[in-house]
């Protein structure tokens, strides 16, 4: 990939969301004399057309142990919209329309996952609750801290700030952190588990084609700006000896990409026996799954700090660490808060797959040490949040 399509596709949407911001300023008119009805509440995810991440547990707890209040999902999507509504029931707007305003406007509290907002403006959060739940715990560089982020970007970051009214970090080194990528002060951080982990703690659910009897591997590499993922980096990697050690040992790797790099995939990899692709495309929220495989590989994926929790092996593979540290940058030192090996060679790798599967004693120590640092205990992130939610309802 070369720097110029790279820059656009690190860049391409913080013109539109900036540009949003912007064009959406009447509603920041508007919206301090809008009637406030408190028991409702609004939910968007990324650009307000996906159904997934933090938002999308809070917004189903609320659905399901709060009947009291009005809960909306703004799916700004016709068709995502309708097979949603089949599913769940009729909790799905659209604010691109005049009467999906009108009710984002109206709501007393506003729940989102990334920086996209029921609607774009500025002050959104005067006489509203506006809680920014993340999509994750950041590694890489985010917002204000990344190497590479343009002056656009912070800019963006500096506009929307004025719409939120707290943040959410999973412990106390982690809200310094979101509070540096935020731009603001660590007094609008609330220390709490996300409720996207809170399905880590269910029963497994049963997946279609998946190998219950084997040990399954989730390999989840992180999407690149810069380049194109390599998938088992090694120089002396050999498919046909990988081929006759999973199936010797009866392990089972699967692939997940970005849904849109899929195809990125070498074929040939997808043809060894014990090789699978686990699509995003078809396993569209990863967290209703992770808690299926029996250990993970990554790289610079935040999968990974979710994971933990689970308290099971993680293999890391940074191929490329400087040149990630020089392009994207992190939020925190890399080797010391990813509690795992990381194999320089095909030979490693193997060795490190065997102690992964027949004694994983020692990795796992290391992830039950660090979880105190990045992680919240917290089985039930939702009821904590929603009690917090329906606390600010009752001012």
């Amino acid at each position: 990939m070369d720097t110029k399509s790279a820059e656009r596709n690190k860049h391409r949407y913080t013109k539109s969301r900036l540009g949003h911001i912007l064009s959406s300023i009447p509603y920041s008119i508007i919206s301090p004399f809008s009637k406030r009805d408190k028991k409702l509440i609004i939910f968007c995810a990324m650009h307000c057309e996906t159904f997934d991440s933090n938002s999308k547990f809070l917004f189903l707890h609320f659905l399901q142990n709060e009947p009291e209040y009005t809960v909306k999902f703004v799916i700004n999507n016709d068709e995502t919209r309708q097979n949603l509504t089949v599913v769940y029931g009729n909790h799905f707007i659209d604010t691109r329309t005049r009467e999906g305003k009108k009710l984002a406007l109206k709501a007393g509290t506003w729940v989102v996952s990334w920086l996209d907002l029921p609607i774009g403006g500025l002050f959104l959060n005067i006489r509203r609750y506006v809680l920014h739940l993340g999509h994750g715990t950041p590694l890489k560089g985010l917002g204000m801290t990344e190497k590479d982020g343009k002056l656009i970007k912070k800019l963006y970051y500096k506009l929307n700030n004025t719409n939120i009214t707290n943040s959410l970090g999973s412990s106390e080194f982690v809200s310094e952190i979101i509070a540096r990528c935020m731009g603001f002060s660590t007094k609008r951080v609330i220390v709490s588990g996300q409720p996207r982990t809170d399905s880590l703690f269910l029963p497994p659910v049963q997946l279609e084609d998946f190998t219950n009897d084997s040990y399954n591997i989730l390999y989840a590499p992180t999407w690149r700006q810069h380049s194109q993922v390599k998938l088992f980096p090694f120089a002396d990697f050999n498919s046909n000896e990988l081929e006759t050690f999973l199936t010797k040992n009866n392990i089972n790797i699967y692939i997940r990409f970005h849904p849109a790099y899929e195809e990125q995939i070498p074929a040939e990899l997808l043809q060894l026996k014990n090789i699978h692709l686990f699509s995003a495309k078809k396993y569209i929220e990863v967290m209703d799954y992770i808690n299926c495989f029996d250990a993970l590989i990554t790289d610079y994926s935040s999968i990974y700090l979710d994971y933990m929790l689970l308290e099971r092996p993680i293999m890391f593979l940074p191929y490329d660490l400087d040149e990630y540290a020089s392009t994207v940058g992190f939020t925190m030192d890399y080797n010391e808060n990813t509690p795992g090996p990381k194999p320089e060679t095909f030979a490693q790798f193997l060795s490190i797959l065997t102690e992964m599967k027949d004694n994983p004693k020692m990795l796992i120590d290391l992830i039950i040490k660090l979880n105190v640092k990045l992680n919240n205990p917290n089985k039930d992130s939702c009821k904590y949040l929603g009690d917090l939610i329906k606390s600010k309802c009752q001012k």
